[in-house]
């Protein structure tokens, strides 16, 4: 994997993401894999149970454990389901989610002897945090933290933050105007390159 290190959160990254985020209500596939069962008719990058997994995951990096929404809650999972999806990023990013994801439940399978989501909460804690102990691990945990963030911040157009329950929580007022369905990504995008 040529320049894994760019994983690595940033402010400068984190920013970016959110700038180029997702407009996910803009895209058809995303009200078919909302449910987190319902693979028909949605453009799926990964099976059933890869997104079981991806899902404990972020469950376990952002928890609903009473202080606030957790990945659950502000869509964290299709929310990734969208940026997997989106062409305008390169492929080899997503194919490193992707092959990390595979990793970590290889990983778990052979130093924990069972799947992760067969393990108990405090288990799953623990091998997250060994896991966190490897640069790849650290690296795509990372990245799956800093995806969380964009779907927690995002403005509920896009998919992400539902009903506000992230601005919500924070107390947050993401003023006026709000973005109009001309300027939310991708149709800046298209905007940008005719000016």
């Amino acid at each position: 994997m040529k320049s894994e290190h760019r994983w690595e959160l940033s402010r400068k990254s984190f920013v970016k993401s959110l700038l180029i985020g997702g407009a996910a209500l803009q895209l058809p596939w995303l009200a078919s894999c909302s449910n987190e069962n319902d693979f028909t008719g949605s453009t799926h990058p990964l099976s059933k149970e890869q997104f079981k997994l991806l899902q404990a995951v972020q469950n376990t990096l952002f928890p609903s454990d009473g202080n606030g929404p957790g990945a659950t809650e502000i869509n964290a999972g299709t929310y990734l389901i969208w940026v997997l999806n989106d062409t305008n990023i390169d492929p080899e990013e997503n194919t490193y989610i992707i092959e990390k994801l595979d990793k970590f439940d290889l990983r778990c399978k052979e130093m924990m002897k069972n799947n992760f989501l067969d393990l108990s909460a405090q288990k799953q804690n623990e091998f997250v945090a060994e896991m966190s102990e490897y640069i790849w691990g650290r690296r795509w945990l990372s990245r799956l933290t800093t995806l969380i963030f964009e779907a927690l911040l995002l403005d509920p157009q896009y998919g992400g933050n539902p009903h506000n329950i992230g601005w919500d929580w924070l107390n947050h007022d993401p003023g006026e105007p709000r973005p109009s369905k001309r300027i939310l990504y991708p149709t800046i995008k298209d905007i940008s390159h005719e000016v």
